[in-house]
């Protein structure tokens, strides 16, 4: 459920931000754009309506308003069996606004598997459905200057965008939902196990729904037409599904026998 918390939570907050800073070199790596890290990162934001830039190339207006934008770090947590990373998104004042869950892969090739695990890890943030609102109010960057300065680096490095990526899938964090509504699948659907999950099919049968594994125990991506659709996850023996529709969270109870 905490999970599900932080999705809402990132879905309220992330539209008053209308840049995302992604820096050319992460921490822990010793070169810029180490397996393409940091072109991956950009286009997955770019391609979900992010004005994304680096922190080596920062517009004038995001320079003069630096609250504006949210800094992209990468939590790399891997070890030598697995490639495990979460995205995290800090506001000027360095304040955690978004956190994804955790990518993981196992794939030897390390530019193989930092893509898969990124991508993996960015699913919720896709699914939320970003699209910047520019009535909500953000910190100027004369607030900014009275407490902290601002962590975007004007740094001058080289950075070459070559890289062809498949379309993104979807990742993330957050408090309490204010508003939900809650409904009920009065149909049963029955669990298939699938390559990287399960599909749910009818009495028909008929598949109405897959769910994508995540590294969350009982956590999965919903996809709907073979789209995201929010998440599916178990809460005290019951499934639920949560998802946005015209704008509002809606939180339904779904009925499986796996």
């Amino acid at each position: 459920m905490f999970f599900s918390m932080l999705a809402v939570a990132g879905y309220a907050q992330l539209d008053r931000y209308k840049y995302v800073v992604v820096p050319t070199q992460f921490d822990g790596f010793k070169n810029v754009n180490q397996f393409r890290t940091s072109t991956l990162i950009k286009h997955l934001f770019t391609q979900n309506g992010f004005t994304a830039v680096y922190d080596d190339k920062i517009t004038p207006e995001l320079a003069s308003k630096p609250c504006q934008g949210l800094r992209v770090d990468m939590v790399d947590t891997s070890s030598l069996l697995s490639t495990k990373v979460k995205l995290v998104l800090k506001d000027c004042y360095g304040q955690v606004v978004f956190e994804t869950i955790e990518g993981n892969s196992k794939q030897k090739d390390f530019e193989l598997a930092y893509r898969e695990a990124i991508t993996e890890a960015f699913v919720v943030i896709q699914a939320l459905g970003y699209s910047y609102t520019s009535g909500d109010s953000v910190a100027t960057s004369k607030e900014v200057a009275s407490d902290k300065k601002s962590p975007i680096r004007e740094e001058s490095t080289a950075l070459t965008e070559t890289l062809e990526i498949a379309p993104a899938v979807a990742a993330t964090a957050g408090v309490t939902p204010e508003v939900i509504t809650e409904t009920r699948a009065a149909e049963r659907w029955y669990a298939q196990p699938t390559d990287n999950g399960f599909q749910l099919v009818d009495s028909e049968p008929r598949v109405r729904m897959n769910l994508l594994e995540t590294s969350q125990k009982d956590t999965f991506i919903a996809m709907v037409e073979g789209a995201p659709m929010g998440m599916v996850y178990k809460k005290d023996g019951d499934w639920w599904h949560e998802f946005y529709e015209d704008g509002k969270a809606i939180l339904r109870k779904l009925n499986l026998t796996f």
